[in-house]
């Protein structure tokens, strides 16, 4: 089995699990990229909550959120769910029961006991305005859980803008909240300033996050508002079989741009910190992939 060429295994904090139609979006894709893809763990959302009409299976909160409960059972040592939230169609209450699971004891491995560690939100996709005051109660439940809260960033739709994330943010700044895609289709620079600007006011709790992000963005993500501040994640897998392989440029761009601290924290320190992954240990061995026979294509 081929790796990237990095000597630590990383955290993808964008990952998926359900149906898109036009996209590979299988379980067994999955494991198997993220074995190529030397992920050691991927946090999961189900895009079966999500409501795009003939595209996806538009389910409540309760059954999507079930199902991502199951793959992280599955496989506790590879995976950790975000809670798929609905603000508009759904309710915060729905979520509360998946606060309280947790993986068996003695399966947990590195990560820590609870299957869910954080809360997505899919403003485009659940057609809601993200600082509407509907998303309010979400926020106090993420707040109240200990969730970071990750959300689509859209550089050219409104109701996902950057800008009203940040407002959002403003309003719950003991909360974490990370911008997935830092600005999807850009303008990317335009985001990174928003973020570095509240967070140099100390008014908010922000990360940016380098799904579909250019590398030379990803670089300047880093310079603006510090490798704190940026997560590795990759909305995979979006681009199917060969996922991973489209992300090297990335990689090894940021592995030239980084000294060797800054590099842990992008790839995996921050993702263990803010996501409150406390049990896991120093450099990671790789873990056991889910076929000792998977190759490169």
């Amino acid at each position: 089995m081929n790796h990237m060429t990095s000597s630590r295994w990383r955290i993808d904090v964008h990952a998926h699990i359900g149906h898109f139609e036009g996209y590979d979006l299988s379980e067994t894709t999955l494991r198997s990229e993220i074995d190529r893809g030397e992920i050691a763990l991927a946090l999961i959302s189900n895009i079966d909550g999500a409501a795009v009409e003939g595209k996806t299976r538009d389910l409540p909160e309760s059954v999507a959120n079930q199902a991502t409960a199951e793959a992280v059972l599955d496989r506790p040592d590879r995976f950790r769910g975000l809670l798929w939230g609905r603000p508009g169609s759904g309710t915060p209450e729905s979520l509360e029961p998946f606060r309280a699971l947790r993986v068996p004891s003695g399966q947990a491995g590195e990560w820590g006991s609870r299957v869910f560690v954080g809360l997505k939100l899919h403003p485009e996709m659940n057609h809601f305005e993200i600082d509407a005051p509907a998303v309010d109660p979400y926020m106090e439940l993420a707040g109240r859980a200990g969730f970071p809260v990750v959300v689509h960033s859209d550089g050219q739709l409104d109701r996902a803008s950057p800008e009203r994330i940040v407002a959002l943010a403003r309003r719950h700044p003991g909360v974490p909240v990370v911008l997935y895609h830092t600005a999807f289709g850009g303008p990317y620079r335009a985001a990174i300033d928003l973020v570095a600007e509240a967070l140099a006011e100390r008014q908010a709790d922000l990360y940016l996050e380098t799904a579909q992000l250019p590398p030379e963005h990803a670089i300047e993500a880093v310079e603006r508002v510090g490798a704190e501040r940026v997560l590795f994640g990759t909305d995979a897998c979006y681009f199917g079989v060969g996922h991973y392989a489209r992300y090297q440029p990335l990689v090894e761009a940021l592995e030239a741009h980084c000294g060797a601290d800054d590099l842990d924290a992008v790839f995996r320190g921050n993702a263990l910190r803010i996501f409150g992954l406390h049990d896991a240990p120093g450099p990671l061995d790789p873990p056991r992939p889910d076929s000792e026979e998977a190759t490169d294509d």
